[in-house]
């Protein structure tokens, strides 16, 4: 299914089908922001990521049709220098972008911005997402089952066999909780595989590592302390920590200035939106959609409520056809 996925995307893009819609969004002032998240050589069923191979054809692809410029330039540059922009970001600041992204992006010279989670960046850094991947794949079903029944934690599976999906449907269920109750199953987890003698790999990139990151290639940006889903946060103090803290302390490791925030798992609240507008100058909401470029120069408010393409698709085509809004029209 894959292959005639590919196949068909391909043909389309050869048939030159996707300058319709480019030409499209061009006249609507629309352009695309895609937000990556792993770029990994492995195939990983649980947290597929995007093959370096794929992503250098993503590059090569995007370059043909559109300057990839700054994140800066959204709200720097008039809409007539933006109309043929398009845009590069990376959530949570994994080690893999400096093996495998940033290289790409270093031969090609394409700018690109990486939301990076300060509290949790050290050489033994991980998101609490990755503790309950880590469960998945390393425990059974009924392990898995007992562990939250035993907590009363409900959670509607939707395929018991589907490692993917399996996590997912955890990974949704703590979202819901607020950090507090979620912090606490997290630790539990993680005194589980110790006492189990497993230990989940590092995989965050730490100050050093991002020292060595060229500015004029990449720009930091923050994407909170610990993400939290802030659409359950009500605690003041705790939004205000992480979302004031994360900024000050990347400003202070790295000696430059943060301006983008983007809410993990593009939710939040009106408490969190309010705070975050005092905090940043730009901020992303939404996903797979386009930014209209004339709401941000007619709505002041638009410049905190953006969207992004999440991009996790088999080929550069169907990428193409995503931020072109084929998908879209298709219900897909």
């Amino acid at each position: 299914m894959g292959l005639f996925r590919n196949s068909c995307f391909k043909l389309l893009y050869k048939l030159k089908l996707g300058n319709y819609f480019l030409f499209k969004n061009r006249r609507k002032s629309q352009i695309p922001v895609l937000v990556f998240h792993k770029i990994i050589p492995e195939y990983d069923q649980i947290w597929p990521g995007i093959h370096p191979r794929l992503f250098e054809d993503i590059i090569i692809l995007l370059k043909k049709h559109y300057k990839i410029l700054p994140l800066s330039d959204l709200y720097l540059r008039p809409e007539s220098e933006l109309k043929d922009a398009c845009f590069l970001t990376f959530d949570d600041g994994y080690k893999d972008f400096l093996d495998y992204a940033y290289p790409i992006l270093k031969k090609h010279n394409i700018h690109s911005t990486l939301f990076v989670l300060p509290n949790d960046i050290t050489n033994r850094g991980h998101i609490w997402t990755s503790t309950i991947i880590f469960f998945v794949k390393h425990y059974s079903y009924n392990e898995i089952d007992e562990f939250f029944r035993k907590r009363e934690v409900v959670i509607y599976y939707s395929d018991l066999f589907d490692g993917f999906k399996l996590n997912l449907d955890i990974t949704a269920c703590l979202c819901e909780m607020q950090q507090m109750e979620r912090a606490a199953l997290i630790k539990e987890l993680q005194e589980k595989f110790i006492a189990d003698n497993r230990v989940v790999q590092n995989e965050l990139l730490s100050f050093e590592e991002l020292r060595k990151l060229d500015p004029s290639i990449v720009t930091i940006a923050s994407h909170s302390l610990t993400h939290p889903s802030f659409r359950q946060e009500l605690d003041e103090e705790f939004i205000n920590y992480e979302l004031k803290e994360s900024k000050a302390i990347i400003e202070k490791e790295l000696n430059t200035d943060v301006k983008a925030f983007a809410f993990p798992f593009a939710k939040y609240n009106g408490i969190s939106y309010g705070i975050m507008k005092q905090v940043y100058r730009i901020c992303f909401t939404k996903i797979n959609e386009p930014i209209n470029l004339k709401r941000i120069k007619t709505d002041k408010e638009y410049i905190y409520d953006l969207p992004r393409y999440n991009i996790h698709h088999d080929s550069a085509e169907e990428v193409f056809f995503l931020i072109n809004g084929l998908h879209k029209k298709l219900g897909k």
